[in-house]
């Protein structure tokens, strides 16, 4: 049972309405079971979240003998969010529901984050997701922005560009709390057990997700695992395992004419897409190289679940899709070689979410910092 702790109102009604959005068609005792609250408690929200136009009474459920149970989900049409994940070379964006389901995508080509040069672009981007129209901008919540190039130069610019066009709130999230949160929303982590998110890109990001929510803010403290010591000289772990180190040891070892590799090193995101994309097609070279990074970050990323108590990790990002099984596989084996970093029965998992986790990730941070509110 996952149960809170007394509340406001509003918070509450945000608990409540995430437990019917993952459960569709239940009933308000099983919610008041399921959260630990009073009955009294949920009938209250409820109204509240009718009223509100989020939550619907979608019909009865099977009569036990007395009156019975009215069955509530979410409205498809309530609320609805965009996500943008910047890339090295474009903004992705996605349109989703409260209910997790995609509205729209749009793929725009990113030169460098300047507010004039992207103005026009991304009017018609949004425009064309629906942000700009009159008819659903009630509904339209806000746009959550995830950086994947790790170093998030010009984002508070975009946020800018982005909220001067809408008029609508901005949330900047880290690329791991995106992917986390991205991968709640879509039923791959069980909200009632502690669940670690770690998202490998330019830089290697954790956060770490409790009933679908993290527990480190969005914004602030990173969640970088780039400079813990890894090697027994302190070595610290970007030098060891990161996509440039990975590329790095790939060249020393040959393989940049194999593989098309850039001896200069000015290629390193779409250079280590092209190693692990080797590696997970059964080159055995480059698999080698990819393994022994994925069990460098693995042994980081134990010093955290084991003290924690994790019972499930999720891995997340561009080279990881490229190479499921063996990073999967090599997390698997480090995280259950340490007592206690990972429970007998629990898994590691590569998240699936389509098209990608931080972009979905990105919508449900707007969605979620609309309808949970800090107080």
């Amino acid at each position: 049972m996952s149960s809170i702790p007394a509340r406001s109102g509003a918070r509450t009604d945000a608990a409540i309405l995430d437990a019917i959005r993952r459960s569709p068609d239940t009933t308000r005792v099983a919610i008041a079971r399921e959260l630990g609250v009073t009955a009294a408690t949920v009938t209250n929200s409820v109204k509240r979240l009718i009223a509100d136009g989020l939550v619907l009474e979608s019909g009865r459920a099977r009569s036990t003998g007395g009156k019975p149970a009215s069955l509530l989900r979410v409205s498809t049409t309530s609320r609805w969010a965009i996500g943008c994940t910047v890339e090295s070379d474009r903004l992705s964006l996605v349109a989703m529901g409260v209910t997790g389901a995609l509205r729209g995508r749009v793929m725009l080509p990113l030169g460098a984050l300047d507010g004039a040069d992207l103005t026009e672009p991304l009017r018609a981007a949004l425009t064309e997701l629906g942000a700009l129209d009159p008819a659903q901008r009630p509904a339209f919540t806000g746009i959550g922005i995830a950086d994947l190039r790790g170093h998030g130069l010009g984002v508070e610019e975009l946020g800018a560009a982005v909220r001067e066009l809408t008029g609508a709130p901005v949330v900047i999230g880290t690329a791991a709390v995106c992917a986390g949160l991205g991968s709640a929303w879509v039923g791959e982590q069980d909200p009632e057990r502690p669940c670690l998110t770690v998202h490998l890109g330019p830089t290697i990001g954790v956060a770490l997700l409790r009933d679908g929510r993290p527990l480190l803010p969005a914004t602030g403290w990173p969640g970088e695992l780039d400079h813990v010591a890894a090697g027994p000289d302190g070595t610290p772990l970007h030098e060891i395992a990161s996509p440039a180190a990975d590329v790095r040891r790939a060249l020393d070892q040959g393989l940049g004419a194999e593989l098309g590799l850039d001896p200069a090193g000015e290629r390193v995101l779409s250079d280590h897409a092209r190693l692990t994309e080797a590696a997970g097609h059964g080159d055995e070279r480059a698999a080698a190289v990819v393994t022994a990074s994925a069990r460098a970050i693995a042994g980081a990323v134990a010093g955290i679940a084991g003290p924690l108590g994790i019972e499930r990790v999720v891995l997340s990002g561009t080279s990881v899709s490229m190479a499921p099984r063996i990073y999967r596989e090599a997390f698997a084996g480090v995280l259950r070689s340490r007592t206690g970093a990972l429970p007998p029965g629990h898994e590691v998992a590569v998240s699936t979410v389509q098209p990608h986790p931080c972009s979905v990730g990105a919508a449900a941070l707007a969605l979620t910092s609309a309808l949970s509110p800090a107080a």
